[in-house]
């Protein structure tokens, strides 16, 4: 950091403006001293007059001083006390006057009161009345003076000032560089401790106060309004697609549009309104003396309404929406973080209902909500902290027996409730965006583990990875993909990745043409659940998918259900005439395999092999399942690929 000069030159002149006030009186003392006595004394009339003019001077030098001209001040002093002492040594004895001990003294206030040009103008005016007096001395000027003056005096009288002139000027310039260097220290130092005070309180990003702060001030609303009455309300603000954009544009783009919230917000509010950046991609609004719920609702259509009104960003066309979530104080808590934590559920519900909304805390909520905030805390730590783990479902060949692969199913090792299934929190990652995190996570623990049974001489097995909606929008999958298999070594052809079919009638063309770069490093995909949803038989061919995963709840019901047996042999036709694979999940006994098998199915999964396990457990189930097989790999039906 570097200290404007004009800050320096301010702090060097209040230094001489105080000695220099100083100085100029005590000189003024010293000459009225100096008149009284040689009134007494009776000293030559034109010593007087020489004092009295320089009084007069040193006078008008006060009253500039007084007014803050010092550069005025300093050069009235300097001179008139130059100009006193010339005439002076000058009128009365010329080099051996007395008043030539004041010139050493002359040239240390010149030193200190004033610059540059002014100092050896003064130094030089004073060298040149020196030489020209003792010349004139040595010429025989002013015949009564019995001590004469020699070319010796003249010189050592010049060497005494030059040296003493030279010595003030070099150490007077070392002490404003001292002074500066302290000046700038000190100003560092209040600089470094202002930026530390803005940083604790305040975002460096946005400018908005930040959750201290914002506490800070909360705190203060909710005592006042306990000593006067009235209500204040926190409004919870949650960008609804900003990991999205964060992602897909860029840090650089996500935090211009973090800054453009910034304004945003502030242009809804009033001047006694306070909105603070809480964290990410999250603000708070605190409004202040509310008089009923109304005036919120228009304060949170506003800030909803402005949000999403598109931007361009660097040739980027953004358009962005939140979530609000209101609580009302006193009566939605009881300190900071109980109304915060109020308002996040009552986010959560508006996110629930539609996104692009605001929704009021109710008590009602409590209920519902409290686990599922603590279980939504949990999960964001649940990847950093190593909680998540792998579990695998065999997928077997029906007509050979072998274990050609596993689908790679996720569980939580919760420290307090324990193993948790995705049924458990896949939801509310999904509606938190904290499943792209899992996704991801998910895809590079599978594909380590496929390579690891790999080199374990199980070279033929598959990985299966199921992918939710949320990880395409984010716009980043290939990447992960692609990250994934390299860091594991594993071949593309080693790795399915199974979708919804809600996905695929999503934003078509975007899936699409994430597939279509997926696919470019032999991955394969499989619509999941098929027949459970809006099944459309165009996109099995527009998507060229590679098999049709037969849902569960058909399996268990076709020995006993004609209506479910025949919505399984037409899942197969439609695979056969597609030249798609079928597999068929949650086969659970050896009649459900057989009739498959008869049906034409290709493969399967399900607890009549083995339920989900561990990866340790796992390689012992393909041990114990691939040594039993007699039938070769090779003679197998393989899954048709296009």
């Amino acid at each position: 950091m570097r200290l404007p000069s004009r800050n320096l030159n301010l702090a060097e002149d209040q230094l001489r403006s105080r000695r220099l006030g100083q100085v100029i009186v005590c000189c003024m003392a010293g000459l009225l001293i100096a008149m009284a006595f040689n009134a007494l004394a009776g000293i030559n009339w034109y010593t007087q007059v020489i004092i009295g003019l320089t009084l007069g001077a040193l006078v008008l030098a006060l009253r500039a001083h007084k007014q803050a001209r010092i550069e005025l001040a300093s050069l009235l002093f300097l001179w008139s006390i130059t100009v006193c002492l010339s005439a002076l040594i000058t009128a009365n004895h010329g080099l051996i006057d007395k008043g030539v001990l004041g010139l050493p003294v002359l040239l240390i206030f010149a030193s200190l009161f004033s610059h540059g040009r002014q100092f050896w103008g003064l130094f030089g005016f004073v060298l040149l009345v020196v030489v020209l007096i003792g010349l004139s001395q040595m010429a025989g000027w002013k015949p009564i003076i019995t001590v004469s003056v020699t070319p010796s005096t003249l010189a050592n009288t010049l060497i005494i000032l030059l040296i003493t002139g030279l010595s003030v000027h070099f150490l007077a310039h070392e002490l404003r560089d001292t002074l500066a260097q302290l000046a700038l220290e000190n100003e560092k130092f209040r600089a470094s401790e202002a930026k530390a005070t803005y940083l604790a309180q305040y975002d460096y990003l946005t400018g908005l106060p930040n959750r201290t702060l914002c506490e800070d001030r909360f705190n203060n609303l909710l005592n006042r309004i306990k000593r006067h009455g009235g209500q204040c309300a926190l409004l919870f603000i949650d960008l609804d697609n900003f990991k999205t954009i964060n992602d897909s544009l860029g840090h650089s783009i996500g935090d211009q549009v973090l800054k453009l919230v910034a304004k945003t917000l502030k242009r809804c509010l009033r001047s006694t309104d306070t909105a603070c950046r809480f964290g990410g991609d999250e603000f708070i609004v605190l409004l202040s003396d509310i008089k009923n719920p109304r005036e919120v609702e228009r304060i949170a259509t506003k800030i909803l309404k402005l949000l999403t009104k598109p931007a361009q960003l660097e040739n980027h066309h953004i358009q962005t929406s939140a979530s609000i979530g209101i609580a009302m104080a006193p009566q939605d808590g009881s300190d900071f973080d109980s109304f915060c934590k109020n308002a996040d559920i009552a986010m959560y519900r508006a996110k629930a209902d539609g996104k692009n909304l605001y929704r009021f805390f109710d008590a009602a909520m409590n209920t519902l909500s409290d686990q599922r905030f603590v279980l939504l805390k949990d999960l964001r730590k649940a990847v950093k902290k190593d909680e998540l783990r792998l579990y695998y479902q065999p997928k077997v060949n029906l007509h050979t027996g072998e274990l050609v692969g596993a689908e790679a199913l996720v569980r939580w090792q919760h420290p307090e409730r324990g193993l948790l299934t995705p049924v458990d929190f896949i939801e509310l990652a999904e509606e938190t965006g904290q499943i792209v995190d899992i996704g991801n996570w998910v895809l590079r623990e599978a594909c380590k583990q496929c390579k690891a049974w790999h080199l374990a001489g199980h070279e033929n097995l598959e990985i299966a990875v199921n992918l939710s909606s949320v990880q395409f929008t984010r716009g980043t999958l290939e990447k992960e993909v692609v990250k994934a298999l390299t860091q594991a070594g594993l071949e593309g052809c080693h790795l399915e990745l199974e979708l919804t079919e809600s996905l695929l009638l999503g934003d078509a063309e975007n899936v699409r043409c994430q597939l279509s770069d997926l696919r470019r490093h032999g991955v394969s995909f499989s619509i999941d659940d098929f027949g459970t949803g809006y099944s459309n038989l165009g996109y099995l061919s527009k998507f060229h998918l590679e098999s049709l995963k037969i849902d569960q709840s058909f399996v268990r019901k076709m020995l006993d259900s004609k209506q479910d047996l025949n919505i399984i042999i037409a899942i197969i036709n439609i695979a056969n005439s597609l030249g798609l694979a079928t597999v068929a999940e949650g086969i659970e006994d050896a009649l459900e395999l057989e009739r498959l098998t008869e049906l034409g199915c290709d493969l399967g999964q399900g607890y009549y092999w083995s339920k989900p396990l561990a990866a340790e457990a796992f390689s012992e189930l393909i041990q114990r399942i691939n040594g039993s097989v007699t039938h070769l790999a090779d003679h197998a039906p393989k899954a048709r690929n296009h």
